[in-house]
């Protein structure tokens, strides 16, 4: 007899196929092999630096297992417990440290295992001492962190500067930019003005050359002349010679004494002596002199009002009356 299998019989068969074909080939996507016998260790690091499960396990660089699981150590201590899933064939002796190192410059992690020959084997489920060791790329990372740390400083440095920038480039400060732009142009062109007349100035008929060949030619004519000019320090020289040799000290001495006799005259005539002092100091002879000139005035007056009381004009004139001055008794 015939068993009849039916149709929601097959469709069921095939669906839990396909459910282990995914199965398996996620997990072997995932780097495990469900086929295959494995054996359980753990192993603790204080941090896991990227460590992810499925990272591989390793023996001097082959794979021979997988991270299983990833997790904290229980009592709260801070550090992180990883099971290691490898595979029965691999005997892991007791000495094994378990190193978790860098695989790829973009921060893969493995655990690689340090196996040393000899003495007895690691049971499954021990846990196996554990290390970080520092590649590298680890190293590369460390130094990179404090440069990327100065370039986030610079660039935020940067950015105050380009802020500062816009701040001073402003509109108003552009323009006046621009005017000491300008100002600079007309500087320079006032420079090479001044470098073009300086440069006819040097030039072979330029004011320059005539001053320096007259210069030339005075300390020609000086040198030509070296000793008459010499001959004209030497009289100079016995002038002054002679006007030292001249006794200044008894010239000097008349001096004083024509001096003091000028001041012996002043002094005469301040007090009144003499006819200058008369006339100076005794106001009598200014008065008579005044009153002396007053009568010459109304004498010519009159004299021309009526000039023939004075003036007797004739052809002949025998009866004219001589004037005999008299000369007065001494």
């Amino acid at each position: 007899m015939k068993i009849k299998i039916t149709r929601e019989a097959k469709i069921g068969f095939f669906a839990i196929l396909c459910l282990a074909a995914m199965f398996w080939g996620i997990n072997f996507l995932k780097g495990k092999n469900v086929f295959s016998p494995n054996n359980i260790y753990y192993t603790i690091f204080n941090q896991v630096d990227g460590l992810e499960n499925t990272n591989p396990v390793l023996i001097n660089g082959f794979k021979v297992g997988l991270v299983k699981n990833i997790k904290f150590e229980e009592g709260n201590t801070g550090r992180f417990l990883v099971t290691l899933l490898i595979g029965k064939k691999y005997k892991i002796p007791e000495n094994t440290i378990a190193k978790m190192i860098s695989t790829s410059i973009i921060g893969g992690k493995a655990i690689k295992l340090e196996v040393i020959s000899g003495g007895k084997l690691h049971s499954p489920g021990d846990t196996l001492p554990g290390q970080i060791e520092t590649g590298l790329i680890d190293q590369l990372g460390h130094q990179i962190a404090p440069v990327k740390q100065k370039a986030e400083n610079l660039m935020v440095e940067f950015e105050k500067t380009l802020k500062v920038m816009n701040e001073v480039f402003n509109e108003e400060n552009k323009a006046q930019l621009s005017q000491s732009f300008a100002n600079l142009n007309k500087a320079l062109y006032n420079i090479n003005q001044t470098a073009a007349e300086l440069d006819t100035t040097l030039s072979p008929n330029g004011t320059m050359r005539k001053i320096l060949s007259n210069v030339e030619a005075i300390s020609s004519n000086l040198k030509n002349n070296n000793k008459d000019i010499s001959k004209i320090i030497r009289n100079f020289s016995a002038i002054s010679d002679t006007i030292a040799k001249i006794k200044i000290a008894s010239t000097m001495i008349q001096v004083d004494s024509a001096m003091r006799q000028f001041n012996a005259v002043v002094t005469k005539i301040n007090s009144g002596k003499g006819t200058l002092g008369n006339l100076i100091n005794n106001d009598t002879l200014y008065f008579n002199l005044e009153n002396a000139s007053r009568s010459l005035e109304l004498l010519v007056k009159d004299v021309k009002e009526n000039p023939k009381r004075y003036i007797n004009f004739s052809v002949i004139d025998l009866s004219r009356t001589k004037y005999i001055e008299s000369k007065k008794p001494r």
